[in-house]
C-alpha cells in the first residue's frame, strides 16, 4: 500500500514534526504499508484539483489544527480521486466561508474522520450528517515520549510565541498597512512583567517548538519562538530539543505540542486562554485549572505555585490521559486502514 500524508509538514514546527514522525513509524510497522510520502497542505491544495495523488492507494489527511485557513482548500479535497480518510486534526475557527467549505469537502471524502478533541467535535457537529466523526487523540500519541521525574526543582520550562492583540482592523487590512511601513498596526502581547517575575521566583528553561528560519527585521506579530523569547531572556536555544523538557517540573507553553509533549514525559503543563487547541486539549486531560486568562498575567506566578502543589494529582491526571489516548488513537486508525481493505 503507498499512503500520502497531508499536513502542515517541513516548516520547522516541533509539533506537527512530531506528528509526521509518529504517524510514519506506525504506519511503516504495521505491515502491507510499501511507502509514506508526506506533503504541506497548503502548497498542495491551493493549486485546485489534481491527478498527482492517483496512483496513492490512501490520502490522510492530518494531523493538526488543519480547518484554520480562509484559502479554498475545497476543490482540492473534492477533486480526489484516491481513497480518503482525515485523522488527528482539530478545528481552529469558526466554520463559516472557505473553513466550512473546507470542512464540509473532508466530511464528504473521507471514510473515516477522526478529531483530537471534543471542542472539534462540537463544532463538526451540525455539518456531520453520517455522523463519521469520532474524537479520536493528537497523533503524536501514537509514539509518545517516554514518561521521566522531573530532576530540577523550581526549574520552569517557558514557551512564549507572538501573540496578536486585535485592532478591529481586518487581517487583509493589517498586513497591506504593515507592508506599507505605516508604523506597527499589529501589536503583540507583551511579556516582559510576568518573565521578570517568574525569574524571581524561578528558573526559567527557554523551549523554541517553531524554529523555522526568518530573515532580520520581522515584525512582532510573524517573529518565530526564537526570536520572540529574545526580546524578553537570554540563552534561548536556536532549536527544539524534546531533552529540555526533561530538566524542568513545570512546562509554561502557548504552543499546544508542549503541552502534548510534557503531558507525554509526566510533567504538569500550564497554558493560556488564547487559541482553542490549547484550551481544548487541557480540557481533555481534566487540567482546566492550568488554564490562564492571557489578560491576567500577573496572576501566572501564583498559578505555577499551585499546579507544583498540586502536582501529584495532576501527574496522575495526565498518566491516566496518556495511557487512554495512546490506545484509542492506535485502534481508531487500525480501524480506518481495516476500513478501506
Amino acid at each position: 500500500m503507498k499512503i500520502a500524508v497531508l499536513g502542515w509538514y517541513g516548516h520547522n514546527n516541533a509539533g506537527d514534526e512530531r506528528i509526521k514522525n509518529c504517524l510514519n513509524h506506525f504506519l511503516m510497522n504495521l505491515g502491507g504499508v510499501d511507502t509514506v510520502d508526506f506533503f504541506d497542505l497548503h502548497e498542495e491544495a491551493i493549486k485546485g484539483k489534481t491527478s498527482k495523488f492517483d496512483h496513492y492507494d490512501l490520502v490522510v489527511i492530518g494531523g493538526g489544527g488543519l480547518i484554520f485557513s480562509q484559502h479554498n482548500y475545497h476543490d482540492f479535497i473534492l477533486g480526489l480521486h484516491t481513497r480518503v480518510i482525515t485523522a488527528g486534526i482539530s478545528v481552529e475557527t469558526q466554520l463559516t466561508g472557505n473553513p466550512k467549505k473546507f470542512a464540509k469537502a473532508l466530511l464528504e471524502k473521507s471514510s473515516t474522520f477522526l478529531v483530537r478533541d471534543q471542542g472539534s467535535y462540537e463544532k463538526l457537529f451540525i455539518l456531520d450528517v453520517e455522523r463519521k466523526v469520532k474524537v479520536s487523540a493528537d497523533l503524536t500519541f501514537l509514539q509518545p515520549y517516554a514518561p521521566l521525574h522531573a530532576k530540577n526543582e523550581k526549574k520552569i520550562g517557558i514557551n512564549l510565541l507572538a501573540k496578536t492583540i486585535h485592532s478591529g482592523l481586518s487581517l487583509k487590512v493589517l498586513l497591506f498597512l504593515n507592508r506599507l511601513r505605516l508604523g506597527c498596526y499589529t501589536k503583540t502581547t507583551c511579556f516582559k512583567k510576568m518573565v521578570a517575575d517568574l525569574k524571581g521566583s524561578f528558573d526559567l528553561m527557554p523551549i523554541p517548538l517553531y524554529c523555522a528560519q526568518q530573515e532580520s527585521g520581522a515584525p512582532d506579530y510573524r517573529l518565530n519562538d526564537i526570536n520572540f523569547m529574545k526580546k524578553y531572556m537570554e540563552n534561548v536555544p536556536e532549536s527544539f530539543k524534546d531533552t529540555d523538557i526533561d530538566q524542568c517540573e513545570l512546562f509554561l507553553s502557548m504552543r499546544l505540542h508542549g503541552l502534548i509533549f510534557a503531558v507525554q514525559k509526566g510533567i504538569p503543563p500550564i497554558t493560556f486562554s488564547i487559541y482553542p487547541k490549547q484550551i481544548n486539549f487541557m480540557k481533555e486531560v481534566g487540567l482546566d485549572e492550568a488554564i490562564i486568562d492571557v489578560n491576567e498575567l500577573g496572576k501566572v506566578n501564583h498559578r505555577v505555585e499551585e499546579n507544583l502543589e498540586n502536582s501529584i494529582k495532576i501527574k496522575e491526571k495526565i498518566f491516566k490521559y496518556c495511557d487512554s489516548a495512546s490506545q484509542v488513537v492506535a485502534s481508531d486508525l487500525i480501524n480506518a486502514l481495516n476500513l478501506i481493505k
